[in-house]
C-alpha cells in the first residue's frame, strides 16, 4: 500500500465525531462523508445527506483509483491526503475499520462517526 507519511512518522489518530459534527457537514462541502455499508442496507434505510456510498470491501481500491474514475463514479473530487474524510456505517464498527484503512493509505484527517446510522436515525426520527 502507498503511504503518504514517512516511515518515521506516526500515523495520525482517528478522531471520533458525533451527530452534531455530522449534522453540520452539508455546510462544509470540502469535507467528504462516506457511508461504508452495502448498497442493500442503504436501500432499506436511506443514508445521511451529502454522503457517498463506498462499501467497506471496495474502499481501498476506490481510494486509490484515478482522479477521473473516482470523480465519474461518485460526483465528488477524489480525496487528497489532507482532505477531511468522515466514515460511517450502521453502528460504528465498520466505519472505524474504514478509517483505519484510510490512515494506512496515507490520509491524515480521518474521522469515524460513533453511533453511525443508528445514532443518526434516532436523532432524526427515522427508521433504523
Amino acid at each position: 500500500m502507498k503511504r503518504f507519511f514517512g516511515s518515521e512518522e506516526q500515523p495520525p489518530a482517528i478522531e471520533i465525531v458525533d451527530y452534531d459534527f455530522v449534522k453540520k457537514l452539508p455546510c462544509e462541502p470540502q469535507k467528504l462523508l462516506i457511508d461504508v455499508r452495502k448498497p442493500k442496507e442503504l436501500k432499506e434505510t436511506g443514508q445521511i445527506p451529502t454522503s457517498i456510498n463506498i462499501p467497506l470491501a471496495l474502499l481501498c481500491q476506490e481510494l486509490i483509483a484515478s482522479k477521473s474514475i473516482f470523480e465519474c463514479k461518485y460526483g465528488r473530487k477524489k480525496p487528497q491526503p489532507d482532505t477531511e474524510i468522515i466514515f460511517y456505517c450502521r453502528s460504528g464498527k465498520r466505519s472505524l475499520q474504514a478509517a483505519e484503512t484510510a490512515v494506512a493509505l496515507g490520509f491524515r484527517k480521518v474521522k469515524s462517526y460513533e453511533g453511525s446510522w443508528l445514532d443518526w436515525a434516532k436523532k432524526e426520527g427515522l427508521p433504523e
